[in-house]
């Protein structure tokens, strides 16, 4: 019966092992490299920005002050900065690392880095988007939208992310379990 257990917690705790690895492996890449998150910035705003405009929406996007840690979008009446805590970088990383140790083969856990990080940055985008409709409408909920609302929303996104990925890849943990 104990035997049985540590066949089930094992796995676990290696993914677990893993995941906590390559987390804090990408988050020491970023804090020693504070130019990918910079870009990763001005990707997502730009996103955002090409999303509202093709939503009918006037949005100049302003990057000029990039090196200083943010972007702009500028609305008709709101000027809304953009820094690397409004993207969801963060919840990137944690989709990027629950992706990479999952135990799959190596071509598949590639193309799944590729597809749900190009999946989790056009949520950070939609994030983008949804805060500045919020600071352009409303902007005494923005604080309380911003730190609660779409941090909740952007969590439970990646989770979902994640577990697609589980669900995608389980067919291939049965084959090599058994």
């Amino acid at each position: 019966m104990e035997q049985s257990r540590v066949l089930t917690i094992g796995p676990a705790l290696k993914f677990l092992a893993l995941f906590a690895g390559i987390y804090c492996g990408l988050a020491a890449i970023l804090t020693a490299t504070p130019s990918i998150s910079l870009q990763f910035t001005k990707i997502v705003t730009e996103g955002a920005g090409l999303i509202l405009s093709h939503l009918g929406s006037f949005a100049k996007v302003s990057t000029l002050a990039i090196s200083s840690g943010y972007a702009e979008i500028r609305f008709t009446s709101t000027t809304y900065r953009v820094n690397e805590d409004c993207t969801g970088l963060s919840v990137v990383l944690l989709v990027v690392a629950g992706i990479a140790a999952i135990p799959a083969p190596m071509r598949l856990r590639a193309l799944g880095l590729i597809i749900m990080s190009l999946f989790a940055a056009t949520i950070g985008c939609l994030r983008i988007v949804i805060l500045g409709y919020v600071a352009e409408y409303d902007v005494g909920i923005f604080p309380l939208f911003h730190t609660y609302v779409m941090e909740v929303a952007t969590v439970g996104v990646a989770l979902w992310i994640v577990m697609i990925w589980f669900n995608f890849t389980a067919q291939h943990r049965r084959k090599t379990t058994s």
